[in-house]
């Protein structure tokens, strides 16, 4: 899971994020706080991996 910084990723670590073959995943216009963000991400990870 990345979070991305207040200003977004730049081009370059959006790049590096794909050829890693991470998933882009967006909320829209909805903005989180980093600290927000990480709990948000980590709920979402174990909901979808439920069983």
């Amino acid at each position: 899971v990345l979070i991305g910084p207040e200003g977004d990723f730049s081009e370059k670590e959006i790049a590096l994020a794909l050829e890693n073959n991470f998933i882009p995943v967006s909320l829209g216009n909805t903005r989180l706080r980093t600290e927000t963000a990480a709990i948000v991400a980590c709920h979402s990870v174990v909901f979808v991996n439920e069983d």
